[in-house]
C-alpha cells in the first residue's frame, strides 16, 4: 500500500490529499498503558491479524503490537500505533495497516440558491479509510467513503487487495504500483517513509532494495542539506554512501561550487521537464539557493569541517601507497533507455513488476506507466585518482577558508596541497591576500611568480606589510639551494635599494626618509638573511659567485660575506681568499679621502688578513697592490714569498717607520732566523738618494718634521736619518741580544760609532751568553767522558767470562764431541768454571734422581745451539753471569 489507493465500488469515494503526517503518537514503551476494559457502551475492542504473525490490538483509538506469544513488540515497534479515530475495523496489505472509521465531522454544506438554511437536511454521516505504515506507523492516506457504514473490512489475494463491505456496497482498495508509490512519497519529500515503504515491499529484489535505499538516501542527503538547512547530517549520509567531495561541494553557492554547480544543474533539469509534463508533484530540492551569503555561513562551516575531514582520508591514503580511492559516484540516467528507465526510471527490475501484477487476479491495464523522475540517476562505484579527488577537495577548501576563514589559508597553503593555481590565483588576488598567494607560489614551485608579486607589492605604497623589500628577502631565504641563479636575480633589487636609501639618508641628514627602516633592510642585513646564514641552502650556494655578485654592488658586501665563510665555514678555497684582498683593495680605492678614520681601519683590516691568512696568493696579491703605496701591506705579501731584505728596506725606507720593521723581524724570527741582521745591515748602510731626497721635498712641504731637528737639505736630511738609524742599532742590539750573533753584528758596525749604553748592555750579554755556553760545554764533555769510562768496564767485565766451544770439544756426559749444528748447554760448576754439555744429555740428568759425573739436575744451565752466529750469549731465567761464546 502507498500513496494514492484506487476505490473501486457501487458507490462514490472521495480521495483525501496525500500523503499526510501524522502527530507523534505519542510517548515511549514505558509511558503508557492500554486499558481493553471500559463502561461505555460503544467503545469497542478490535483485533486484527498484521504480517509475520503479529496482531493488531486496537483500543479506541490506539493500537499496539504483539506476537505469536502474546507479548508486546517493543523492539519493533517503539511506540503505538496512534489513529486519527477509534476504528471499526482493521486489515493490513502489503505493508500497509488499513483501517475503517466514523468521520464525526460533518461536510460542509453549499449554501442553497434561496439562501434560507431552515429546511435543509441535516448532513448524512461519513466513513473514512485510513492508510498508515505499519513500519513507521504514520499516517498515508485517508479515503472518504459515502454515507453507508462498511460492516467489514478484509483483504485478499494474500493481502495484495482489501476489501470494504457495507450493506449495499462493496469498496476494492487496490493499490499503486510500488514505483508510484515510491515516487509519490518522494515527491511529498517524505524521504525515511520511502525508505520503509522499499524495505517492506515484497515486490522489489533484495538486491535492488539496497540500491534503491542508497538512491533515496541520497536524495534525502541533498533534501536536508538544501529545505532542511540540516547540513551536519546531509554530509555525513553522503559520507555513509560513499559520496564523491563532489556531491557536498555542488550544494553550494556557485562561487564555492564553480563548475560542480553547473554540473549539479544536471537534476534540476531533469526535474523541471518531468514537472512540465505533470505539475502534480512537489519539486525536488534546488541547488542553486538565493539566500544571502550569511544565511549559507553555517552551511559552508559544515563544508569546511567535512572536506577537511576528507583530506585526511586522502593523506592517509597517500602515506598507505595508494593511488586511487572508490567512490559511489551520480551517474545520469540516458534519455533513450528502455521503458522501465526512461526519463530516470528507478532500476526495478522488469520480473519484479510483472510479478506484482500477477499477483493481483483483478490487474487494470489502464494504470498508467509510472516514470520516477526523483531517482534518474544510478550510482556507480569508480576509481577515481587521488590527484584529482584532491584538487578539488583543496580548492573548494580554499574557497570556503575565503568566505568563512581566511586565516586558515596560510596553514592550508603552507603545507603540500593540490589547489588548482589558475582558480586559486584568481580568487586570492580578488580578495587581496598576497601572502597567501606567496605561499601558493611556493609551494607549487612557482618561485618567479612569488618573486614578480613580492616586488610588485613592495614598491607600492598601500601593499601593508608587503611594502618594500623585507618581504622579498625574507621569502628569498626560504628558496633552496638550486634555485641560486633566481636569488641573484631577485636579490639585487633589495641590495640596490638599500644603498640608495642610505645615500640619500647621508644626504639628507639621516632621518629625511618617511619609510620606516624595517621594510627597507639594509644592504648588510641583506647580505646576512640571504648569504651568511647558517642554513644549508646558504652553505650549498656557489661561494666564488656569490663574492663576484657582491663585488660588483660593494666591496664591503664581500668583505662581510667572506668574513662569515672563514670563521663559520672555514672555507680554505684560494680563490675566496684572493677575492678577500681584491674587496679590501676596492674598498681601499673607494674610500673617501676625507674619511681617515674609515681608511685606517680598513687598512689595518687588511693587515690582519694578510698576517693570519695562510691561502691567498701571495704572487696574485702583490701584483694587485699599487706601486706607489700600501707599502706596509706589501712588506706582508714579501714576507710571505720570504723576500724579507725587500720587505725591511720598504719598512725602514719607504714606510719610515722602524718599529714596524722590528715588529716585523720578531713575527718572522721563526722564518728565518737572521732576520735581525738583515735589519742592521739596512740601518747601518747608508740610506738611498731618492729617499732623502724625497724626504727633504717633504720637508720643505711641511709634509715631515723631525722632532727637535731642523732639516731642510738632502745632506741635513741624510745626516739626521744616519743618526736616528744609529740610535735605533743600539735598540735593536739591547732588546734583542739573542737574536744577534755578536760574530755577524760587531763586523756590521761602523767604525765611527759611539759606544753607546745600548752596546755595553749588548756586549755584556753576549759575554755572559759566551760565559754561560762555555760552560755548559765543559759539563757535557765532563758526562760524556765519565760515560765513555763506564762503558769501557762494563766491556772489559764481559771479556773475561767467556767459553771457547772448539771442533775437539766433547761432552763430558755421553763423551761424544760437541759438533756445529748441536744444542748444547752451559752449566756453572764451583771450582771448574763452565761446564759445556749437550742439551739432551742435560735433560736426561735433570730428570735423574741423584748427581752423576759432577753435575746435578738442580743447577741451571745455559744452553745455546751449535749454529753459523759468530757469539751466542746463554742465561738461565735467574740474573745469573753472562757467558760470551767463542766458536775456536
Amino acid at each position: 500500500m502507498a500513496v494514492g489507493h484506487s476505490v473501486d465500488a457501487a458507490g462514490s469515494s472521495d480521495t483525501a490529499p496525500g500523503p499526510q503526517t501524522s502527530a507523534p503518537s505519542g510517548g515511549m514503551w514505558g509511558s503508557w498503558a492500554l486499558s481493553l476494559s471500559g463502561s461505555s457502551a460503544d467503545v469497542q475492542t478490535t483485533i486484527a491479524r498484521m504480517p509475520s504473525d503479529k496482531l493488531l490490538l486496537c483500543h479506541k483509538d490506539t493500537g499496539v503490537f504483539i506476537n505469536s506469544a502474546g507479548k508486546l513488540c517493543r523492539n519493533e515497534y517503539s511506540e503505538p500505533m496512534v489513529f486519527s479515530r477509534a476504528p471499526i475495523g482493521i486489515t493490513y496489505t502489503s505493508s500497509y495497516a488499513v483501517a475503517i472509521s466514523h468521520d464525526s465531522t460533518p461536510p460542509t454544506q453549499p449554501p442553497s440558491s434561496s439562501g434560507s438554511t431552515g429546511n435543509s437536511n441535516p448532513p448524512a454521516p461519513r466513513f473514512n479509510v485510513e492508510v498508515r505504515n505499519i513500519g513507521t506507523q504514520a499516517l498515508v492516506q485517508t479515503l472518504h467513503l459515502s454515507e453507508e457504514e462498511p460492516s467489514r473490512i478484509i483483504n485478499g489475494a494474500g493481502g495484495k487487495q482489501v476489501w470494504a463491505f457495507g450493506p449495499h456496497t462493496v469498496w476494492r482498495l487496490m493499490p499503486m504500483p510500488i514505483q508510484q508509490q515510491v515516487e509519490d512519497v518522494l515527491d511529498a519529500e517524505q524521504y525515511d517513509e520511502a525508505i520503509s515503504l522499499v524495505a517492506q515491499s515484497d515486490n522489489i529484489l533484495e538486491a535492488e532494495k539496497e540500491e534503491l535505499t542508497k538512491k533515496i538516501r541520497w536524495l534525502r542527503a541533498r533534501w536536508l542539506f538544501c529545505e532542511q538547512a540540516k547540513y551536519e547530517d546531509a554530509l555525513n549520509e553522503f559520507t555513509e554512501l560513499g559520496a564523491t567531495p563532489t556531491e557536498a561541494i555542488a550544494l553550494c553557492p556557485e562561487r564555492i561550487a564553480g563548475e560542480l554547480a553547473e554540473e549539479a544543474a544536471d537534476v534540476e533539469s531533469i526535474a523541471e521537464e518531468n514537472d512540465t509534463a505533470d505539475k502534480s508533484g512537489p519539486q525536488i530540492p534546488r541547488t542553486k539557493s538565493t539566500a544571502e551569503p550569511a544565511a549559507w555561513k553555517d552551511a559552508l562551516y559544515a563544508v569546511m569541517r567535512y572536506l577537511t575531514e576528507h583530506r585526511r582520508w586522502i593523506q592517509q591514503a597517500t602515506r598507505d601507497g595508494k593511488r586511487e580511492l572508490e567512490y559511489a559516484v551520480r551517474v545520469l540516467d540516458d534519455d533513450d533507455d528502455d521503458d522501465n528507465n526512461e526519463n530516470g526510471g528507478s532500476r526495478l527490475s522488469s520480473d519484479s513488476a510483472r510479478g506484482s501484477r500477477q499477483t493481483s487476479p483483478d490487474d487494470d491495464d489502464s494504470l498508467p506507466h509510472v516514470r520516477l523522475k526523483r531517482l534518474a540517476f544510478s550510482l556507480e562505484q569508480m576509481d577515481i585518482p587521488i590527484p584529482a579527488m584532491a584538487q578539488v577537495v583543496d580548492t573548494t577548501l580554499l574557497k570556503v577558508y575565503l568566505e568563512c576563514s581566511p586565516g586558515l589559508l596560510g596553514p592550508l597553503l603552507r603545507v603540500k596541497n593540490y589547489c588548482d593555481v589558475e582558480q586559486s590565483e584568481g580568487l586570492l588576488l580578488e580578495h587581496k591576500r598576497y601572502l597567501e598567494l606567496v605561499d601558493l607560489y611556493h609551494g607549487k614551485g612557482l618561485y618567479r611568480n612569488a618573486l614578480q608579486l613580492l616586488q610588485k607589492q613592495g614598491m607600492a605604497s598601500d601593499s601593508g606589510s608587503l611594502h618594500g623589500t623585507y618581504a622579498t628577502v625574507r621569502y628569498l631565504v626560504r628558496l633552496p639551494a638550486d634555485q641560486f641563479e633566481l636569488i641573484l636575480e631577485y636579490v639585487r633589487w633589495p641590495l640596490q635599494s638599500g644603498i640608495s636609501r642610505m645615500q640619500d639618508r647621508s644626504v639628507h641628514d639621516s632621518q629625511s626618509s618617511n619609510e620606516d627602516d624595517e621594510d627597507w633592510p639594509a644592504p648588510t642585513t641583506v647580505v646576512t638573511m640571504v648569504f651568511a646564514d647558517d642554513r644549508p641552502a646558504a652553505e650549498a650556494f656557489p661561494r666564488p659567485q656569490v663574492a663576484s655578485f657582491l663585488r660588483q654592488t660593494s666591496p664591503e658586501l664581500v668583505v662581510l660575506y667572506l668574513n662569515y665563510v672563514f670563521e663559520t665555514w672555514h672555507d680554505e678555497t684560494s680563490i675566496l681568499h684572493d677575492e678577500m684582498v681584491t674587496a679590501y683593495l676596492d674598498m681601499l680605492g673607494n674610500a673617501d679621502p676625507q674619511d681617515a678614520d674609515a681608511e685606517v681601519n680598513t687598512r689595518q683590516q687588511l693587515q690582519n688578513f694578510l698576517k693570519s691568512s695562510l691561502h691567498y696568493s701571495p704572487e696574485r696579491a702583490l701584483a694587485r697592490l699599487p706601486d706607489d703605496r700600501l707599502f706596509t701591506e706589501r712588506a706582508l705579501v714579501l714576507s710571505k714569498l720570504g723576500r724579507h731584505e725587500h720587505a725591511l728596506s720598504l719598512l725602514v725606507f719607504s714606510v719610515a717607520s722602524l718599529a714596524l720593521a722590528e715588529q716585523y723581524c720578531v713575527e718572522n724570527l721563526a722564518q728565518r732566523p737572521d732576520v735581525f741582521v738583515l735589519l742592521l745591515k739596512l740601518l747601518v748602510s747608508t740610506p738611498p738618494a731618492d729617499v732623502i731626497d724625497s724626504e727633504a721635498q717633504d720637508i720643505r712641504m711641511g709634509r715631515l718634521e723631525f722632532p727637535g731637528v731642523k732639516a731642510s737639505t738632502a745632506k741635513q736630511v741624510e745626516h739626521v736619518r744616519t743618526k736616528i738609524h744609529r740610535q735605533f742599532v743600539g735598540h735593536l742590539l739591547s732588546t734583542h741580544p739573542q737574536s744577534i750573533p755578536v760574530a755577524e753584528a760587531l763586523p756590521l758596525l761602523p767604525t765611527d760609532m759611539d759606544f753607546s749604553h745600548d752596546m755595553f748592555v749588548y756586549l755584556r750579554s753576549q759575554l755572559c751568553t759566551l760565559d754561560q755556553d762555555m760552560r755548559t760545554e765543559n759539563v757535557v764533555r765532563s758526562l760524556t767522558a765519565a760515560e765513555d769510562l763506564q762503558a769501557r768496564r762494563q766491556l772489559k767485565h764481559l771479556q773475561t767470562n767467556y767459553v771457547v766451544v772448539s771442533e775437539t770439544r766433547t761432552c763430558p756426559h755421553c763423551l761424544k764431541r760437541i759438533g756445529s749444528g748441536t744444542a748444547f748447554a752451559i752449566i756453572p760448576s764451583e771450582g771448574k768454571g763452565h761446564v759445556v754439555v749437550h742439551y739432551s744429555c742435560w735433560q736426561r740428568s735433570k730428570s735423574a734422581s741423584s748427581t752423576t759425573n759432577g753435575y746435578g739436575a738442580s743447577n741451571s744451565p745455559r744452553s745455546a745451539a751449535s749454529t753459523p752466529s759468530s757469539e751466542i750469549l746463554a742465561a738461565d731465567d735467574h740474573a745469573a753471569p753472562r757467558v760470551v761464546i767463542k766458536w775456536a
